[in-house]
């Protein structure tokens, strides 16, 4: 009899260990996602201010997609639509200029040719205000902000 009885308490310390280790593992799991849910929520993925949107004249972008914007380069604020095909195909660039305080706009420089080829195009130079979503599609579609590094001979 007294062979049960030391069977029941090695098995009740086995279950104490098991139940330990579970709890040990479970309380790491949520420690590591409390962890990369605070990484998540520190890093801005939004555009920034200085950051620089290139139309290259290779570039294919596709020609369907159109987004509305503000042209508050004039006197009268007026929408004028930017097609990125458009854009690219003699090139030309968007500067962020300006995030509006709750983030949801920005204010972006256009330089190029040409936005859209129908009468809603913005000119060749206009100061833009631009929905924080539509600056960032733009920005993926021409594979993100930034000029191309180049090496110059000599250097």
């Amino acid at each position: 009899m007294s062979n049960q009885g030391n069977k029941h308490a090695h098995d009740a310390d086995g279950n104490r260990l098991r139940t330990m280790a579970l709890a040990g593992v479970i309380a790491t799991l949520l420690a590591s996602a409390v962890g990369m849910l605070a990484v998540a929520r520190a890093v801005d993925r939004t555009p920034k201010v200085g950051d620089i949107l290139v139309f290259r004249l290779d570039a294919r972008l596709p020609i369907d997609w159109e987004f509305a914007a503000v042209n508050s380069s004039d006197q009268l604020p007026v929408s004028c639509k930017l097609q990125p095909a458009v854009m690219a195909s003699s090139g030309g660039s968007l500067v962020v200029e300006q995030r509006s305080p709750n983030r949801r706009m920005y204010r972006v420089h256009w330089a190029g040719s040409r936005t859209n080829l129908d009468g809603s195009d913005c000119g060749t130079e206009a100061d833009l205000l631009l929905a924080r979503a539509d600056l960032q599609l733009l920005a993926n579609i021409v594979g993100g902000p930034g000029v191309e590094r180049k090496r110059f001979a000599g250097l």
